[in-house]
């Protein structure tokens, strides 16, 4: 525990088992604020959480390889009265992709996308069919760090089949439509309580676009995108029944298509925020937790 007047938990994970070059900023900004951070791994079942006065959700990156534990640990935060940040009625939606049909059907611009449930008998070669598409990306509807994402084609479907089956045997699978402007890189925008932080530009190799080979940190997104990321976080407070300073982070992740935003991901969980990469942004993520936080 710190000495601070307010003692923030910060649920990390096993990549980032104490705080991430990203964090320790915000601790820092948090400190100035008499707010002190403490890492505390989401996986320790040794952890009592009512010490804290606050918890925050950020480096938890591998819960999708144990599902079962993560969601007792957020049965467990639900017991008590800590504020948690994101809350948790935005981490379980966001948890599963499926909240990507949610905004769709909000109007919300992304690839078409599909949901096919666990057990499903159905092949890739089905969806590309039913679909007409001749290219899609494939992903569990729980994961991360691209694990599992494959883009496929009718060239190669075969290749990718008995990995489809496999992870359709015991999890929800998403496919999209794929969309070569991904190939022009995929752009991050941050939001800190609902306000435009800052952004970069994720450039991807044409070959493979589930990895990333270098990042453009001098992208600003027009104020016209600005706009449309902003209403994707207002599509997201719209289905959970939240205000603006309800969710103190978000990363809304899109490629341009005709000059528009198409969404890729919306970020409530543990999305890096690349405080380094905007201007006082560890402060702006600092003022808006303590906003956030009663008693902070």
């Amino acid at each position: 525990m710190t000495d601070d007047h307010f003692s923030l938990g910060v649920i990390t994970g096993t990549h980032a088992p104490t705080l991430s070059d990203d964090d320790g900023l915000l601790e820092a900004a948090l400190a100035d604020r008499g707010v002190g951070a403490e890492p505390v791994r989401w996986d320790d079942s040794t952890v009592t959480w009512t010490d804290y006065d606050g918890v925050l959700f950020r480096s938890c990156w591998e819960y999708p390889t144990d599902l079962g534990r993560f969601r007792r640990l957020l049965a467990e935060l639900q017991r008590t009265d800590i504020p948690v940040c994101n809350p948790l009625p935005a981490i379980r939606w966001n948890m599963h992709k499926s909240y990507l049909v949610d905004l769709a059907e909000a109007g919300v611009r992304l690839p078409p996308t599909t949901v096919i449930e666990a057990g499903s008998d159905v092949s890739l070669t089905d969806i590309l069919d039913r679909h007409g598409w001749s290219e899609a990306v494939v992903k569990p509807a729980i994961g991360s760090f691209s694990r599992d994402v494959r883009r496929v084609s009718r060239g190669d479907v075969d290749d990718a089949a008995t990995r489809f089956r496999d992870i359709l045997a015991s999890s929800d699978v998403v496919v999209q439509r794929f969309v070569p402007e991904i190939t022009a890189g995929e752009r991050s925008v941050v939001f800190f309580a609902g306000t435009y932080s800052h952004a970069w530009n994720s450039l991807t190799p044409d070959d493979d676009v589930t990895e990333f080979e270098g990042v453009d940190t001098g992208y600003e997104p027009p104020a016209a995108i600005r706009e449309q990321a902003a209403g994707v976080l207002d599509a997201a407070r719209d289905h959970l029944g939240a205000d603006p300073a309800s969710l103190p982070y978000a990363r809304v992740d899109y490629v341009h298509r005709d000059g528009a935003l198409l969404l890729m991901e919306l970020e409530l969980i543990e999305p890096f925020l690349g405080l380094a990469r905007g201007a006082n942004a560890a402060d702006r993520f600092a003022d808006a937790l303590t906003a956030y936080y009663p008693n902070c």
